[in-house]
């Protein structure tokens, strides 16, 4: 019984299964480009805050040797 309900299922969705599968390879693209992309900007957010940890210390250390 549970073979045919897959079958039924299989069959039902097979006119569609080229798009399906492109549809599949799309999700999967975009899932890699949304990785990449985090990676890119967690990378970027890092080198963002390692900059302004720079600015601040160079801030206060420059306040501190004109007083």
């Amino acid at each position: 019984m549970a073979e045919d309900s897959s079958d039924r299922h299989h069959s039902h969705h097979h006119h569609h299964h080229h798009h399906e599968e492109d549809e599949a390879t799309v999700f999967k693209n975009k899932n890699l480009e949304a990785k990449k992309r985090r990676k890119i900007m967690s990378n970027l957010l890092f080198i963002v805050l390692c900059a302004l940890a720079v600015v601040v210390t160079l801030a206060v250390l420059y306040v501190y040797s004109v007083n």
